[in-house]
């Protein structure tokens, strides 16, 4: 059998390798033991995994032993190793080549039978092994004896692996051993060895010679020592007569070996066959792909098969050349399947001719053919899409048998991964809510390397080739940072930003905002593609190094001295930096009435500065942010303050109050603002502590209601908070002739919480489980007067449509969205949220975040699936709604 260079992967190789849908199927064979002698016995070589030794991962002998292990000829120990280097003895041997050419039920019939060898004892775990070996004539003793536990050496396992085929010494050409050495060159037994003659064999070599062996022609003698080749017939057309000859190979006792099949097929399917030549093919439970491949990377690869005595496929094997791959982008072109068409590519540069059964792959689909002609002159033909990233398969000939052309994504920077049933997800940053499945036939790549999908992090840079279903098949991830203070910015020739780390100027090409001249002198770190291009940024300190400021003053038509002389008609602008914590001076040619977005820049607002491209102050540019901080008229009220999130009340508002999130980035300040007198205007830090109900603040948030910045302005010395849950159950007690007091229960993140209503709400809850919002009005009756109801559960007499027909899920922003009669509704979810699920055996239970990405990969009414209610909370994040409670429905 050919040897191939390996592309070696430890997760595929240390894990088995067939897969059905979505699942591992754990290789339930026994495979046969390597021949051990007595202490090799013992416990440490008892069958232990199917998967491959970790000792042999990376190494050229990593196909041989997992072809031959696939076979039930060899076996590593129970450590988990082969132990490549390890001596192999002359009954170790004996062994190997009756398993391997079949012959092993004629070994247990010989296991009792006297020895023909004078140190062979009877009954040994050997003897059964050399008997039939000598009988075959595969080995031969020393003046009478076998010396069953020597060291063999590398000519003595040649000479007995040339005699299984069929050789006999008498009738090779020259003295032992160059005659045995000889013939297994002139039959290919050492393709990818190194020839060591009198050197002892250990058992990487045996297993690469034997793997050799496996598909080598097995020959006889006629009565005048004439070579014949053997033959198998077969019947080619399915008339049941043998019509034809081939050639019968060494494995022909365990099953079949086919030298050059074409993979046209990327993952089993889901009766568990692999397409080879187009044909689907059923494999062994012990199928998988050597050499630490995956499946998907042979796509159009020529490949070796071997398949047990069913006709089940046990292992594929890659032997596609290098050489015979060649990346190439796809110049427009027509190709028929009868092959024979010339076609050009990069540009017209290079010219390939195609192969008979051409196939073109468009991200492993198969392209759609145009049929010419009929009957048996049809031919089919493929359109090739233009100036795509191709592979050009090559066959033996040089001629193209498969296109795989490859459309990928890049730039996703990796945000988290989200394990399911069988598979997981990957999930990128930014605002392109970027996800992809990966399922154990995707090929990754770490910086080159063959990796697994736990050794991908947060932030690393990927490349994503994924399939109509959006399955990812492979993976090209970098890891590659620049770290520094940002030293300037710009645009590159391709019109991308830059900015200016250590002296190296770097091309932006993220979804994020370009960074710009507030970043200057700002610490960042850029992680960058493969081409070492930015694809996302984060600061290596808090939020407070944007350049942002509270204006003290602005003074217009100030003169002051530029260049050595007057220079009229300039606006002073004093303002407290947040970025350096100090108060700064600055001048623009801007007038004092300055209107951004419809919001007067004046003192007392808390702005962020940017500047023009001559690095002068420009306050009146698009997108600068203004919040008012200035006067009690104006600022918002405190709400309610937890670790997590901040509710301020907002009257006059379509929404009464507005929430904004809290983490660890968000900024706290202090700030006395005297718009009579500046001088008397100051900011001091403060801590998330300082912050109290009606306190009076001044809020700059981000694009997902995260808070930046919180302005302290006055604390000053307020209703029920909202109560949210699962209804549980209610009850109401008379407490005078008069006087009823009503209750109800509430299961709040699985908690049971008993709280006080009025009639109408007690009233209006009848229904248990279903989702429900109580709020005070802040009368001081101490009871909750309004309820917000979302139906959970319907029958006949109590129809709804609170359940969202259509749910989807933005990890990267923590937004979730239900479609509820026909509008889509976005909510944010934050650590306040809940989360329920309605079982199929009619129970609920709190639950997690995760099986509402469950739900969210998996909607619908069918059953084992999934559909969800939302219902918001009273807080809002930059007028989103918060998730407050999140019920799964398991149907």
């Amino acid at each position: 059998m050919r040897k191939t260079s390996n592309s070696f992967s430890k997760q595929n190789s240390q894990q088995p390798k067939v897969f059905r849908g979505g699942e591992k199927k754990v290789m339930k064979k026994s495979l046969l033991s390597l021949a051990l002698a007595g202490s090799m016995l013992s416990a440490l070589a008892v069958p232990a995994f199917a998967a491959t030794p970790s000792d042999v991962v990376g190494k050229p002998v990593q196909s041989a032993v997992e072809q031959l292990t696939a076979l039930g000829i060899v076996q590593g120990y129970a450590d988990g190793t082969f132990k490549p280097d390890n001596t192999i003895t002359r009954a170790e041997l004996a062994k190997i080549v009756i398993v391997a050419t079949g012959n092993e039920s004629a070994a247990t019939l010989m296991a009792n039978t006297a020895p023909s060898f004078k140190d062979v004892k009877k009954g040994a775990w050997y003897t059964g092994y050399i008997n039939a070996a000598s009988a075959k004539g595969f080995i031969q003793g020393y003046n009478g004896n076998f010396r069953p536990n020597d060291t063999i050496k590398f000519e003595e396992v040649v000479a007995i692996l040339v005699r299984a085929l069929g050789y006999q010494d008498k009738h090779l050409s020259g003295s032992w051993p160059y005659n045995v050495l000889l013939q297994a060159d002139t039959v290919g037994l050492f393709e990818g060895i190194d020839v060591k003659s009198g050197t002892n064999a250990n058992r990487g070599i045996v297993a690469e010679l034997t793997a050799n062996t496996l598909d080598k022609q097995l020959v006889s003698y006629d009565a005048d020592g004439n070579l014949v080749p053997l033959t198998n017939g077969v019947d080619t057309d399915g008339n049941g007569t043998i019509d034809a000859y081939v050639a019968k190979p060494f494995i022909s006792k365990l099953g079949t070996f086919d030298a050059a099949d074409v993979s046209t097929s990327v993952a089993l399917n889901s009766n568990g066959q692999i397409s080879l030549n187009g044909t689907d093919v059923p494999t062994a439970s012990s199928f998988f792909v050597t050499g630490g491949k995956k499946l998907s990377e042979l796509l159009g690869h020529t490949v070796s098969v071997l398949k047990n005595k069913n006709g089940e496929v046990i292992a594929v094997t890659d032997v596609t050349a290098a050489s015979k791959i060649v990346s190439v982008s796809t110049d427009a072109a027509t190709l028929a399947t009868a092959g024979g068409a010339t076609f050009k590519v990069n540009n017209g540069a290079a010219t390939y001719t195609t192969a008979p059964g051409l196939k073109v792959y468009l991200n492993t689909k198969e392209l759609p053919t145009t049929q010419s002609g009929t009957g048996t002159s049809a031919v089919y033909n493929y359109t090739v899409p233009n100036d795509k990233t191709a592979d050009l398969i090559l066959n033996a000939s040089g001629k193209v048998q498969a296109i795989v052309i490859s459309d990928s994504t890049d730039n996703h920077v990796l945000n988290n991964v989200v394990a399911y049933s069988g598979y997981s997800r990957i999930f990128a940053k930014g605002n392109t809510s970027y996800n992809v499945k990966v399922d154990a036939n995707t090929a990754i790549t770490l910086d080159g390397k063959a990796a697994t999908l736990a050794d991908l992090k947060e932030n690393d840079v990927l490349n994503v080739l994924e399939n109509a279903d959006h399955l990812a098949l492979k993976i090209t991830a970098t890891r590659n940072t620049a770290s520094g203070k940002i030293q300037g910015f710009g645009t590159d020739v391709d019109g991308n930003a830059t900015v200016t780390i250590g002296g190296k100027v770097y091309s932006y090409v993220g979804t994020q905002d370009a960074l710009g001249a507030a970043a200057v002198g700002t610490d960042y770190t850029l992680y960058l593609n493969a081409s070492g291009k930015a694809a996302w940024y984060a600061t290596t300190g808090a939020v407070v190094s944007g350049n942002y400021a509270i204006i003290n003053s602005i003074t217009p038509d100030t003169t002051i001295i530029k260049d050595g002389e007057v220079s009229e008609h300039w606006t002073k602008v004093v303002y407290f930096s947040l970025k350096d914590n100090t108060k700064q001076t600055i001048y623009t040619q801007h007038n004092a009435n300055l209107i951004v977005g419809g919001v007067e820049v004046g003192e007392g607002k808390l702005v962020e500065l940017t500047y023009n491209t001559d690095g002068t102050l420009d306050l009146a540019s698009a997108g600068v942010s203004v919040l008012k901080a200035g006067s009690s008229a104006t600022a918002v009220t405190v709400k309610s303050v937890s670790s997590s999130a901040l509710t301020v009340n907002t009257p006059g508002q379509a929404n009464p109050t507005a929430s904004y999130r809290l983490d660890s980035s968000t900024v706290y300040l202090k700030a006395t603002v005297d718009v009579n007198n500046v001088d008397n205007s100051s900011v001091t830090t403060a801590t998330a502590a300082d912050v109290t109900e009606n306190s009076e603040v001044a809020i700059q948030t981000a694009t997902n209601g995260t808070a930046q910045y919180v302005v302290i302005l006055s604390n000053k010395a307020a209703g029920l908070d909202a109560v949210q849950g699962l209804y549980v159950s209610k009850s109401s007690t008379a407490t005078s002739a008069t006087d009823i007091t009503y209750s109800v229960n509430v299961n709040v993140k699985g908690e049971v919480k008993t709280v006080s209503v009025t009639k109408a709400v007690y009233d209006a809850l009848t229904v248990k489980n279903d989702i429900v919002l109580l709020k005070d009005a802040a009368t001081g009756d101490s009871k909750y007067d309004d309820a917000s109801i979302i139906k959970t559960s319907k029958s006949a007499t109590r129809p709804t449509d609170d359940e969202a027909t259509a749910f989807t899920v933005d990890l990267s922003n923590n937004f979730v969205t239900a479609t509820v009669g026909g509008t889509a509704t976005k909510y944010v979810v934050t650590p306040a949220t809940q989360y329920f699920i309605y079982k199929t055996d009619g129970t609920v239970e709190a639950t997690t975040y995760a099986d509402v990405l469950v739900a969210w990969d998996s909607y619908g009414t069918d059953a084992g699936k999934y559909t969800v209610a939302v219902q918001g909370s009273i807080n809002t994040y930059n007028n989103v709604n918060e998730a407050g409670v999140i019920y799964v429905i398991a149907h």
